[in-house]
């Protein structure tokens, strides 16, 4: 039996060129970048036996526990090789979450993610910025004959012409391999952060409000890697150091 993902997918690129998918990690974290992943299925994909079986598995990467979701991402990654599918991620920093808040850094990730992927993909989709004086993402006004689809709600500040799926990365193929590429990616960023400082489980937690983070925000205060905006009600000013500061104190603490 067909991953339900694969066959919502085959439907929708029928007499198209393709369906593409975006979605995010990181957005409700504390600390770390926004990560956006966007993989382009075109529809000669859905032709081949051997790709439905290659994503059998394929769902939303909340899923699964962190060993399979990397399995999972390894095998994406080998289609995105042999040029099967193309695939990308995104990101937006700390700061660019503290300059435009999450919701506008979230879609500044996303549209880094699209933009590489249409160059990858050589010319075979490219993303439609929307008018101005025009805000419209209705299905007749889609990116020409491909469906691009972003997990949740339409979001006016992309700026580019997508259809908003709620809960798409269970629901949409391409969607659901834009999240695990996006939450894989940033998990290996946040494994990374964990070696330079330890003392918040970020290997573990990922920059969640995990107890052992929180207890070591209200110890430590926050890294150079935490987001001032989501901090500041939860803090307080005063334990918001600065970064040199910060720095200096995990390095005593080594």
């Amino acid at each position: 039996m067909p991953n339900p993902r694969w066959t919502f997918d085959r439907k929708l690129a029928k007499g198209k060129c393709g369906v593409v998918g975006v979605d995010e990690a990181g957005r409700g974290c504390l600390a770390g970048p926004v990560v956006a992943g966007c993989v382009i299925l075109p529809a000669a994909f859905f032709k081949d036996s051997h790709n439905r079986k290659a994503v059998l598995e394929i769902n939303d990467s909340k899923q699964f526990k962190e060993e399979k979701r990397e399995s999972l991402f390894m095998g994406i990654q080998k289609l995105i090789e042999t040029n099967k599918v193309f695939g990308a991620t995104g990101s937006a920093s700390v700061n660019e979450i503290e300059e435009y808040n999450i919701v506008g850094a979230t879609c500044l990730a996303m549209r880094r993610a699209m933009d590489l992927v249409a160059k990858r993909s050589r010319g075979l989709w490219s993303p439609r910025k929307v008018q101005e004086d025009l805000f419209a993402y209705s299905k007749d006004q889609q990116s020409g004959e491909w469906e691009v689809l972003v997990d949740g709600k339409q979001m006016k500040k992309l700026g580019l012409h997508h259809l908003g799926l709620v809960k798409g990365d269970t629901i949409s193929l391409a969607v659901a391999m834009a999240s695990l590429l996006a939450k894989v990616t940033r998990d290996q960023l946040m494994k990374k952060l964990d070696r330079e400082f330890p003392h918040y489980g970020f290997a573990s937690n990922k920059g969640y409000g995990a107890p052992v983070h929180l207890k070591a925000l209200g110890e430590l205060g926050p890294t150079i890697h935490h987001r001032p905006r989501f901090l500041r009600n939860l803090l307080g000013e005063e334990k918001m150091e600065s970064p040199v500061e910060q720095v200096q104190t995990q390095l005593s603490l080594i």
